[in-house]
């Protein structure tokens, strides 16, 4: 009598083991355990370095909030709008003017989110129809529009002079601290509820609208409604991120919202990840190390930031995000993986 010890043989159903799970759910703790310390670390920074290197935090805390709202409209619903940096202008003029005329600096922030989110649909739908070029032009039009009205209306904004702003402080704590964990709050919070958002059926949706376009209609999906939310979504975080700003920089004026804005926050896009969840950190702490570096090019700075948005998107395409897969996919790392299992072979061969 012949026993079968497979049960698959037998046609029986597996029975399930649970030995994948726990690595994964090791996996998963540990990875919660690094994002608390991170934070810890983060929130005890202003306590241990110096002035010049907290506003060099700030000011990628600040981005990464932005970016999470740009990579929402272009990495995931891919659309090419290109008025963020007018919206994030919006924010920054928005909460300056109100906390002068006395209202409150943190009741300011959802107000001037709302306010864009709100732009941002206007904006977004006489060139929801239009694809590619057509939309960025259009959208990029609207966005120097924006700028342009701030800079005429110089008895609200100040004009091309530009305008001081009335800094918020918590009491007790420095102006730049202050400004700072309001900012670290604000991103993690913007972080964990955009990532909720976009692992869950709101993201499949939006690369489904991103890949299939009018075609998602025949599967019941409203194409122009995740557009247009799209649109409001990366309206409502650029106006926090430019209130943020406004604070940190402490005197705003038009000209730093043109396309020395733009460029690099389409260099923290790409380069970071376009439609990825850790690439608007890693693309706006990568910014901020150029914007150091660039500073003293001037007028050049948007052409060295399209020199580095163009490497970038012919060598890792998938953005710095992708560095570890391309490394892995890469013959030279297949060649050296190849060999050392080569070798591994022979050894165990000769110990047999």
């Amino acid at each position: 009598m012949t026993t079968v010890d497979d049960p698959a043989q037998t046609g029986a159903p597996v029975p399930r083991t649970r030995g994948g799970a726990a690595p994964a759910r090791g996996r998963g703790a540990l990875k919660a355990v690094a994002a608390v310390v991170a934070v810890a670390v983060l929130f005890a920074a202003p306590f241990g370095v110096n002035t010049y290197m907290l506003f060099v935090l700030n000011l990628t805390l600040v981005y990464v909030i932005s970016t999470l709202g740009f990579n929402l409209l272009v990495g995931w619903s891919g659309q090419i709008g290109l008025a963020h940096a007018a919206l994030f202008a919006i924010g920054a003029y928005g909460s300056a003017i109100a906390v002068e005329g006395g209202v409150p600096f943190l009741v300011t922030i959802p107000l001037v989110a709302l306010a864009a989110a709100t732009l941002a649909v206007v904006i977004g739908f006489p060139a929801i129809r239009l694809t590619g070029f057509f939309l960025a032009i259009a959208t990029l039009a609207l966005g120097m529009a924006i700028i342009e009205v701030l800079t005429v209306a110089a008895p609200i904004t100040g004009g091309g002079g530009g305008m001081d702003v009335v800094v918020w402080k918590i009491p007790g704590i420095t102006g730049s601290a202050s400004t700072y964990f309001v900012t670290l709050v604000v991103a993690v919070l913007a972080y964990f509820l955009v990532r909720r958002a976009l692992v869950g059926r709101f993201g499949r949706t939006l690369q489904t609208v991103r890949h299939l376009g009018t075609l998602s209609g025949s599967l019941g999906v409203s194409v122009l409604r995740y557009r247009l939310t799209a649109f409001a979504l990366s309206g409502f975080l650029a106006a926090i991120a430019g209130a943020l700003y406004a604070q940190l920089q402490t005197f705003i004026f038009p000209a730093m919202f043109g396309m020395n804005l733009l460029v690099p926050m389409l260099v923290m896009v790409f380069v970071g990840g376009a439609g990825s969840l850790w690439g608007p950190v890693v693309g706006a702490a990568f910014a901020v190390v150029l914007i150091e570096f660039f500073q003293d090019l001037g007028d050049l700075q948007a052409i060295a930031y399209g020199i580095v948005l163009m490497l970038a998107i012919a060598v890792l395409p998938g953005g710095l995000v992708s560095l570890g897969r391309t490394a892995r996919e890469s013959r030279w790392v297949g060649r050296l993986t190849s060999r050392g299992r080569a070798a591994t072979g022979e050894e165990t061969g000769r110990a047999g």
